[in-house]
C-alpha cells in the first residue's frame, strides 16, 4: 500500500472514531451559587460530554435543524466526500484528466478542512466566557477529527500532480 493510500485511510478511520467519541466536556457552574443549584437541581450542574454525532443529534431533537445541518455538513459529508475523493484519485492513473478533476474538486473542498476545529474552538471560548466559571474540556475525540483534518491536508501534497500536455 502507498504512503498516500496509507494517510487516506489513516485519516479515514480518525475521522470515522472522532464524529463517535467524546470530542468536548462542558461543566456548567453558577459562580458562588453553584452549591445552591445542585441542591435545587442535581441534573443541572453534571457534566455533559458530546461526541461530534451526539451534538448533531441533540440539535436536531432540540429543533435547531439550521445548526444541526451547518455542523453536519461541514463535520461529517465535506469530509468524507473529500478523502472518498482522494481515494479515487489513487486508484486511476496519475496523468488521466479524472485525476485532475477528482483534485481540482477537493482542492475546493479542502476550505472546509478546519471548519469543524474552528467551531469547537468558539465554542470553548463561549462557555470559558459565560459567568459561573462554567468549564468546557477537550475530549481525545477532538484530537482524532483533528489529526484526521490535518492528514486530509497534507495527501494532497502527496498525491502526484497530473502532466500537463505540451509542457517539457
Amino acid at each position: 500500500m502507498s504512503k498516500v493510500r496509507l494517510l487516506i485511510l489513516l485519516s479515514s478511520a480518525f475521522l470515522g472514531i472522532g464524529l463517535v467519541a467524546p470530542t468536548i466536556s462542558i461543566e456548567p457552574r453558577a459562580g458562588e451559587f453553584t452549591w445552591l443549584v445542585k441542591l435545587w437541581d442535581q441534573e443541572a450542574t453534571e457534566t455533559v460530554t458530546y461526541s461530534i454525532f451526539g451534538a448533531i443529534r441533540d440539535l436536531f431533537l432540540m429543533d435547531n435543524l439550521f445548526l444541526a445541518l451547518v455542523l453536519g455538513l461541514f463535520s461529517v459529508v465535506f469530509p468524507v466526500f473529500k478523502l472518498s475523493l482522494y481515494w479515487l484519485a489513487t486508484v486511476h492513473h496519475p496523468n488521466s484528466s479524472s485525476v485532475a478533476s477528482l483534485l481540482k474538486w477537493t482542492a475546493r473542498l479542502s476550505k472546509f478542512s478546519m471548519v469543524e476545529v474552528l467551531f469547537l474552538a468558539l465554542l470553548i471560548l463561549t462557555v470559558k466566557t459565560l459567568p459561573g466559571g462554567s468549564e468546557a474540556t477537550i475530549q481525545w475525540g477532538a484530537y482524532l477529527f483533528v489529526a484526521s483534518a490535518l492528514g486530509s491536508m497534507i495527501v494532497p501534497m502527496l498525491i502526484e500532480k497530473p502532466e500537463r500536455k505540451g509542457a517539457e
